[in-house]
């Protein structure tokens, strides 16, 4: 495996499969976003402009890497994996320049993106092209990323509510629920229960058996 200098500290790493020139490793660092062979660590593609704390994970589907750089509102975009060099006129399908969360990463499904950012605003976007399709202000404030099942998409604010959105291209808020305790990891989805982890307890929220 070779190496070859660093562009900037490493924020985040993902590995992407499925690609016909081999596995990548996605490195979202402060500099751009970087791609290397997961095999032999050869710098591949890169793309995007410096922002100095990019945190947010990216989401990948069907050939398309959708990722965020949102410190203060930074831009989000989609990039097709595969490239050489800088990508930036080649392999962005779009892009929008501001907008995008801080330490929350985007999830998606069905076709769309969803991200909570954090002043307080959800948004729905189409995936294909980046269009806005929905936002509104639920308050509070997004660092634990959202989760996707059942048809909804279910988010935690660090003030301890629990949003649930119904999903799909006419969404809405259906319920809110307060747990009272901070929530700054992202909850989890097994078997139709829904997990939530606070400072000090683990939620457990689904039917009863029995």
């Amino acid at each position: 495996m070779e190496s070859g200098p660093r562009q900037g500290p490493t924020v985040l790493q993902h590995a992407v499969r499925g690609l016909s020139s081999g596995p990548e490793l996605i490195v979202n660092s402060s500099q751009r976003v970087d791609a290397y062979d997961a095999r032999t660590g050869a710098l591949l593609w890169y793309v995007g402009g410096a922002n100095q704390f990019p945190i947010p994970s990216p989401a990948f589907h069907d050939g398309v890497l959708y990722m965020t750089r949102g410190y203060r509102s930074g831009p989000y975009m989609a990039v097709r994996p595969g490239g050489r060099g800088d990508v930036s006129g080649s392999h962005v399908v779009w892009q929008v320049p501001t907008g995008a969360p801080y330490v929350s990463s985007i999830v998606y499904d069905g076709g769309l993106l969803y991200m909570a950012n954090d002043v307080g605003a959800i948004t729905v976007l189409d995936a294909e092209s980046g269009r806005r399709i929905w936002q509104e202000r639920v308050d509070g404030l997004f660092s634990a990323s959202p989760v996707a099942g059942d048809g909804k998409i279910y988010f935690v604010s660090e003030t301890g509510d629990v949003i649930v959105l119904r999903g799909g291209r006419e969404p809405a808020v259906i319920a809110r629920n307060v747990l009272g305790e901070r929530l700054m990891g992202s909850p989890a989805v097994s078997n139709g229960q829904l997990f939530i982890r606070s400072d000090d307890r683990l939620f457990c929220i689904g039917r009863r058996s029995g």
